[in-house]
């Protein structure tokens, strides 16, 4: 009795391999079967920037291939490999390809997000991407972000990214406060950075400089500004300074 069950058994799970793999073979030819039509190409564009269009995707997605993408199998595909084109241009900090339930091959790009301007003494131009890359500019677009300039951004603009240097990453902190915080990414314009690192920054009204010093202790530092922007220049006028410090431990200089 228990010889036939164990036979039965044997049976039973040999009929259900071979209907998996028979699944599976037939799954695999049906995606082979399939083809591209059309291809449809998304730009998350979250920050309203515009540093590629669906015209610079397309023509990653076709590098090297031709047009054989359309009106190929898809199982013939790499999607990966796709991805990968994509994500090799600049301002695409991520790319996803997927078949949607129409059949149709789309390509998600979604962009980097630059959250500063560089323009060095050496006359290299870039953006600082919010992921801390050194990102070239475009002739299709120009960022509405705050502006880096001085001696040090001629080494700032050598680097690919921030993490090469750790003063690099105080500077980011910085512009990452003065950004999301919504007085100060309306009042400062310009950072200048000298050769050594210290800051001055320019408002985006007036004539002020505004000597920072190192980005370091923001806090302190930005409050004592608050109080020359919301106390003493409504009362003393907006031209009666030129220069304002608070690069000093608890000093706030007005001359």
């Amino acid at each position: 009795m228990r010889a036939k069950e164990t036979i039965w058994r044997i049976v039973g799970i040999t009929g259900a391999s071979v209907l998996l793999l028979s699944m599976i073979s037939f799954i695999d030819k049906r995606e082979l079967g399939y083809r591209i039509d059309d291809i449809e190409v998304d730009i998350v564009n979250t920050f309203e920037n515009f540093f590629i269009d669906e015209e610079d995707v397309m023509s990653l997605i076709f590098e090297n291939k031709g047009d054989t993408v359309l009106g190929d199998a898809y199982g013939r595909v790499s999607l990966k490999e796709i991805e990968q084109r994509v994500e090799s241009h600049s301002f695409v900090k991520d790319a996803q390809v997927f078949r949607d339930l129409n059949g149709h091959l789309v390509v998600k790009a979604i962009q980097n997000k630059p959250m500063a301007r560089i323009i060095a003494d050496n006359g290299k131009h870039a953006y600082l991407g919010e992921e801390g890359d050194i990102l070239p500019v475009s002739s299709k677009y120009t960022a509405r972000v705050i502006v880096l300039s001085g001696k040090y951004m001629d080494e700032l603009t050598s680097r690919k990214s921030i993490e090469e240097n750790e003063y690099d990453q105080k500077l980011y902190d910085l512009i990452e406060y003065i950004n999301k915080d919504k007085f100060w990414s309306m009042q400062i314009a310009q950072l200048v950075v000298n050769k050594n690192g210290k800051v001055v920054m320019i408002p985006q009204v007036g004539d002020q400089k505004l000597e920072f010093g190192y980005a370091e202790d923001f806090k302190s530092k930005f409050k004592r500004l608050e109080i020359f922007f919301k106390e003493i220049m409504p009362t003393k006028g907006w031209n009666t300074y030129s220069r304002v410090n608070v690069e000093y431990k608890d000093q706030l200089i007005c001359e």
